[in-house]
């Protein structure tokens, strides 16, 4: 009997210990100095490696409890993948509700591309605001990365993790420029790069979105006549000047930009442009314009001719 009573004892001794182990494992928080602590579960990972992350990262205090624990809930499965930030300590119940309900936990970092901006302030607002772009490159060196993408930079208000590193930001913009040009049916890169710089020139010269489909049309019948375009916007984007900064002096600069020289487009886009430049540069206004002005007031005057045109200088320029 006593042989009984000491087998029954130890094993009840034995399953209050395991439950005490699982209560541990599974309801108590693990606490460490280096919250927030950021887990990245990737397409494809395996529970273990899941599991070992967060024993690793001491999210959870044990992996097989873990690992054993959602499969049990039937759960392992639905583990969504991407970046989460753990803020907090949370019991294994709490970290399963946020991996398998895509609670990342971050916030979001805003940045907003705006129709016919250049390379110069999406290259600052994106390096200022992310700690993988700047201690990867030089300010410089991240400015010239962007220009590389100049005209293919959708205009849209996009969301980032604040981890996020270039290729993360780049996938994004990229999946949003070829989701919202597709429907111009584009299909070489030299029709597509030349409805961009068309499109990103009248972003710059034109004010009002009336007026894109007409000025359009200008740069077409210049360009058929083989008349230099003569845009300020260019050889201002080549410079950093304004058109009132602009001297007889720049004129004379050789540059692909300078198309007061050059005659046809400049060599790209001088920026990004959106869906009305983009719809105006495919779809120009037929018309007999070579030449355009803006008065003070953003309205604009066109002519035929340089008589014409000097004629609307005097009137809307010169008072």
């Amino acid at each position: 009997m006593n042989k009984i009573y000491k087998i029954l004892v130890s094993f009840i001794i034995v399953v209050l210990l395991l439950i005490s182990f699982l209560y541990i494992n599974i309801f108590t928080k693990v606490h460490n100095k280096n919250y927030p602590v950021i887990i990245e579960i990737e397409k494809g990972e395996s529970l273990s490696s899941v599991s070992s992350k967060l024993q690793k990262s001491k999210i959870i205090g044990n992996e097989f409890i873990f690992k054993n624990f959602i499969q049990i809930m039937n759960q392992d499965t639905k583990i969504k993948t991407g970046e989460y930030t753990f803020k907090k300590p949370l019991n294994v119940i709490e970290i399963v509700e946020k991996l398998v309900n895509g609670r990342y936990e971050y916030t979001p970092i805003i940045i907003t591309i705006k129709e016919g901006e250049d390379y110069k302030t999406i290259s600052n607002n994106i390096y200022n605001n992310f700690k993988n772009v700047s201690n990867k490159y030089t300010r410089n060196d991240f400015s010239m990365v962007i220009k590389y993408k100049e005209g293919y930079l959708f205009p849209e208000t996009y969301n980032f993790p604040p981890f996020a590193n270039i290729e993360d930001i780049f996938k994004k913009i990229d999946q949003e420029f070829i989701d919202r040009i597709k429907k111009y049916n584009l299909t070489t890169f030299s029709e597509l790069n030349k409805v961009l710089t068309i499109a990103s020139i009248l972003e710059k010269e034109v004010q009002k979105p009336e007026d894109m489909k007409i000025v359009s049309g200008i740069i077409y019948n210049r360009l058929e006549k083989g008349m230099p375009l003569q845009m300020d916007s260019t050889l201002g984007y080549f410079t950093g000047k304004a058109s009132l900064e602009l001297t007889t002096k720049d004129l004379q600069i050789d540059s692909p930009y300078n198309t007061y020289k050059v005659k046809g487009l400049p060599s790209g886009p001088i920026g990004n442009p959106g869906d009305v430049a983009i719809d105006a540069a495919i779809n120009p206004d037929k018309n007999d314009y070579i030449f355009f002005l803006s008065d003070k007031d953003g309205v604009n005057h066109y002519a035929k001719t340089y008589a014409e045109h000097l004629k609307n200088r005097k009137l809307y320029l010169n008072k």
